[in-house]
């Protein structure tokens, strides 16, 4: 299995803490995650100032660094006319259309992204694009699956002080994660902002009841 991975979801996962446990969440090597070849270059801006503004802190720009400088590059996309098509869905952008395309031409494929807008546009057009849909039906990781994920590995109070300590959380965390919210409460939030892609996300056996029975 290869890991496809995002630029959104590797910088969310790094500030939070959570990339270097990634491959061990999803039972997955180093060597089977892979990046856009543009990845290294929009997620580390070559001024230094500008680079450890985007990450946030020191810390997230050290876990950056080290996981470009493990991960290999995915080689270009041969089929040209399913870009094209892809191109002419709105809601899919430049990165995620390659990412599909890609995940179309790798055996058994794992995308991980945090692009919900694009998948939600991959089921609204699963007619028009069969091959894309029935390759990453039960193979994708989101952020709030992925942070479910480690939960179920590593237990939700070393989760959720990773979490907290991310030096940018977004929209979502700021919604349903405070210091003083607990498991349940957590999980639901998750959940919510999960339930429009869930035909799509991978290892359904280990996320929450309201999530893999679909």
């Amino acid at each position: 299995m290869i890991v496809l991975a995002d630029n959104d979801i590797i910088l969310k996962l790094a500030q939070c803490d959570l990339l270097e446990v990634l491959p061990d969440s999803l039972g997955q090597e180093w060597t089977e995650v892979f990046i856009t070849d543009t990845a290294k270059y929009q997620l580390l801006p070559k001024n230094p100032v500008k680079a450890l503004s985007k990450c946030g802190n020191e810390e997230t720009l050290a876990r950056l660094t080290a996981f470009l400088e493990t991960t290999q590059t995915l080689p270009a996309v041969n089929d040209t006319a399913l870009l094209a098509q892809l191109e002419d869905i709105d809601g899919i952008d430049g990165g995620e259309k390659f990412l599909f395309a890609a995940a179309v031409e790798t055996e058994n494929p794992l995308l991980i992204t945090g692009d919900k807008r694009a998948l939600k546009a991959l089921l609204e057009h699963q007619d028009q694009l069969p091959t894309v849909f029935s390759v990453l039906q039960n193979a994708v990781v989101t952020f709030e699956s992925a942070i479910l994920l480690a939960m179920h590995k590593f237990g939700f109070a070393i989760v959720k002080q990773k979490l907290l300590g991310s030096p940018k959380p977004d929209g979502m965390l700021r919604l349903v994660l405070k210091s003083e919210t607990g498991e349940t409460d957590f999980v639901e939030g998750l959940c919510s902002f999960s339930k429009e892609i869930t035909p799509l996300l991978a290892f359904k056996q280990y996320l929450p009841v309201q999530l893999n029975q679909n």
